[in-house]
């Protein structure tokens, strides 16, 4: 009986396919941990958004004769908002801190305009911080993301 010998040179070898699996893992790694960072950056974005939004509100509900504030406090990331004649407090979401230089300051608005002095502030989170800065003269507030 003769023997016969099967070639088979069209697969891969044992250790090209280890090699191609430790490259594509190590690609999903680099992957993953920049949209994890990305998708963080994000949720803190939110948060501040909802921060601009919550004196944006207070603000447009000062338009009648009510007088309405913002009061933010440094050491528990809370904020409280006084409009509608009822108090809303509300916290920061993700771990973020007011870096406002004092332990707490106000925003009074009376007819939409705002009565306390124009204050910059610092928001700090995790991965990001940002500074908002409302304007005295019309009302708009800007954000700015500093590092």
């Amino acid at each position: 009986m003769v023997k016969q010998r099967y070639k088979n040179n069209q697969g891969f070898s044992l250790v090209e396919s280890v090699a191609v699996l430790l490259i594509v893992s190590i690609i999903v790694i680099i992957l993953s941990r920049i949209s994890i960072n990305s998708y963080y950056k994000y949720q803190e974005r939110l948060a501040i958004n909802e921060l601009i939004s919550d004196i944006y509100t207070v603000q447009t509900k000062s338009l009648n004769e009510t007088r309405d504030y913002i009061y933010f406090f440094e050491n528990d990331g809370e904020y409280l908002a006084y409009y509608d004649g009822q108090q809303h407090w509300k916290k920061l979401k993700n771990n973020g801190k007011a870096k406002i230089g004092a332990l707490s300051i106000k925003f009074e608005y009376r007819k939409g305009n705002l009565v306390s002095k124009a204050y910059t502030m610092d928001f700090k989170f995790d991965n990001s911080s940002y500074r908002i800065i409302i304007h005295l003269d019309t009302g708009y507030i800007t954000l700015n993301e500093i590092w």
